[in-house]
């Protein structure tokens, strides 16, 4: 496992209050296991040479099968919190650049703070965890009014109604990342098991596979779904030998990938 000296992760702010991780380099080994700067609030997408590729996700760090030398891409929303009608993104013990747009402030910051230029309009922070830092959506101005008009004076802004915007916009895009992971699944090459003719524990294993992110070790399967270790692992061997799974050595234990989907 190779993996470069300093991995510099990309959270980028957008202007309406939404936020989004990502990490584009070049890994090198069998299996990569990376740490996460943020905690993830839903669907990671990774990608490996430009591929969809399955993962485990083990607390705060995320285990990806690069199998040799390879472009590696990893994105998702992270999880945020609301401290003090502001959002909050809590960073691990990792180096991050902030993006921040020209109507997003930064209320406070606790990261450790090494560089700060503005590029294209928009600050840029380049910061080591661990530690937090707070935002919110500035207002936007109001223009003033011809003379002739009267004029109204505001001295406050209701933060309650623009944190729950900014709440909702991140559901959404939560939503959107699961949708976009359905319908790549869609797209891809579908095997009938009809032509398969998979049993009722080959099934079984493909569905937990599914819902484990693509992979899971083989102790596990048995221990979940409550088949015995001998039946999981003829299953498992007949899925591989028709294309549908890989079985690889990890830490001594069989790790199970689902490598093509399946319809039934």
């Amino acid at each position: 496992m190779v993996i470069p000296l300093m991995l510099i992760w990309i959270i980028t702010l957008y202007s309406n209050g939404t936020s989004v991780v990502n990490l584009n380099t070049t890994l090198a080994g069998e299996f990569v296991t990376l740490q996460l700067p943020v905690q993830p609030q839903s669907y990671v997408m990774v990608l490996v040479n430009g591929s969809t590729t399955a993962y485990m996700i083990n607390g705060t760090s995320i285990i990806i099968p690069v199998l040799g030398t390879a472009n590696v891409s990893v994105k998702y929303v992270p999880k945020v919190f609301i401290k003090n009608n502001f959002v909050g993104i809590n960073v691990s013990n990792s180096t991050v650049e902030i993006i921040v747009p020209s109507n997003i402030l930064i209320a406070n910051m606790t990261l450790s703070i090494i560089n700060m230029n503005m590029t294209n309009n928009e600050l840029v922070i380049t910061a080591r965890g661990p530690g937090e830092f707070l935002y919110t959506i500035m207002p936007t101005p109001i223009s003033t009014p011809p003379k002739h008009a009267p004029i109204i004076t505001t001295h406050s802004y209701n933060y309650g109604i623009i944190i729950a915007i900014i709440i909702a916009i991140i559901a959404i895009s939560s939503i959107f990342y699961v949708l976009m992971r359905k319908r790549e699944g869609e797209r891809g090459e579908a095997i009938s098991t009809t032509a398969l003719n998979l049993n009722e524990y080959e099934k079984a294993i493909l569905n937990y596979l599914r819902s484990r992110g693509g992979s899971a070790f083989e102790v596990d399967i048995s221990k979940d779904l409550g088949i015995p270790r001998t039946t999981v692992w003829r299953s498992v061997r007949r899925l591989e030998s028709i294309g549908l799974v890989r079985i690889t050595k990890v830490e001594g234990k069989n790790m199970v990938m689902l490598i093509k989907d399946s319809q039934y």
